[in-house]
């Protein structure tokens, strides 16, 4: 069977410009399609690998990244019977072997990802597979829960669980999951406690989204017309929308779960405040202004100093009881 790796990419050349010369190199698929996904500075044919097998596209006018959208028209555009999702920072390992027997389930490959650092993103599904469900979910925004919701449907079409890539036969370029979310870096910083912020609030929204409204082969999906240009472009009024009741519940707990993890303030307390100073985001973006920098560089430190003082406890009372000996742990009890 023919197999097309597809990789959709937004504003992240510098890894895909690592990535694709090493998935030029494997000798197994028929195709590798990438997707630039309006990126701000559009890719050129001319920096990816000259390999014939190798096609570039381009999606115009979109203006924040969407996962399930993107990977959906990816594979609609693509040609193999089997499709390897790849993000624009993997690549399979020496390993990897598309034919395995224990990568397919019912006799059709169905294969995700295992291990760390975004493997899990990664998969092997026949065509037939995941047009059978509907693809991605295309109502789910942001990061995170996009491929386990996918696998679940997955595992309730074929009464069994999909299989796992064995870690060792993906390679990824290392950087956290909440880099993946915000954009950003600095372990311990703000910039990552936004990341990470921006990381669990996506995730619960998603969760939630997936709960109000199943997706499946049946859903409407998105559709794309070809410019004259030769790029493509979503079709005015095709995007699936959530009922605006849900679509508001989901918001509020968007924004809850941001601010609650970025400021360390609990919902209790998030609730009175007025929304222009815990906002929703604004075209996917976090507005993070000065005054919640200096709660984060002040009250926030002081919120976690108790934690700190608990931990620190807790680790040096362990110390103790093991320096003194079963006597003493039997006292304890």
């Amino acid at each position: 069977m023919s197999l097309s790796i597809v990789t959709v990419c937004m504003n992240r050349s510098h890894h895909l410009l690592q990535s694709a010369p090493r998935v030029a190199a494997l000798p197994w698929h028929s195709e590798h399609l990438v997707v630039d996904w309006s990126s701000r500075e559009p890719l050129r044919r001319e920096q990816l690998p000259p390999d014939p097998r190798l096609r570039l596209l381009r999606v115009e006018g979109e203006l924040q990244w969407n996962l399930c959208r993107a990977y959906n028209f990816a594979v609609a555009q693509s040609r193999g019977e089997l499709i390897l999702k790849l993000d624009a920072d993997a690549w399979p390992s020496a390993r990897f072997d598309p034919g395995a027997s224990q990568l397919a389930v019912a006799g059709r490959p169905c294969a995700f990802g295992s291990g760390g650092e975004g493997r899990k993103g990664q998969m092997l599904l026949a065509r037939s597979l995941f047009e059978a469900v509907g693809g991605f979910h295309e109502l789910l925004v942001g990061y995170g829960f996009d491929d386990k919701e996918l696998r679940i449907r997955l595992s309730q079409l074929l009464a069994q669980e999909p299989a796992w890539i064995p870690a060792d036969w993906l390679e990824l370029i290392s950087h956290t999951d909440a880099e993946r979310a915000g954009g950003q870096t600095g372990a311990g910083s703000l910039l990552a406690s936004q990341g990470l912020a921006a990381m669990r609030a996506s995730r619960l929204a998603n969760r939630l989204v997936a709960a109000h409204a199943p997706w499946g082969a049946a859903a409407r999906h998105c559709s794309y017309a070809k410019e004259p240009g030769g790029g493509w472009r979503l079709v005015a009024g095709s995007r699936p929308q959530l009922e605006a009741e849900s679509a508001d519940e989901i918001d509020h707990a968007r924004r809850m779960t941001f601010w609650g993890c970025f400021l360390a303030i609990p919902d209790i307390f998030l609730e009175e405040l007025p929304i222009k100073l815990v906002p929703p985001p604004r075209s996917g973006q976090w507005q993070v202004r000065w005054w919640h920098r200096l709660w984060w560089h002040s009250g926030r430190r002081l919120l976690h100093g108790p934690s700190l003082l608990l931990s620190l406890g807790r680790g040096h009372l362990a110390r103790v009881r093991r320096s003194a000996g079963p006597d003493f742990q039997d006292q304890g009890r």
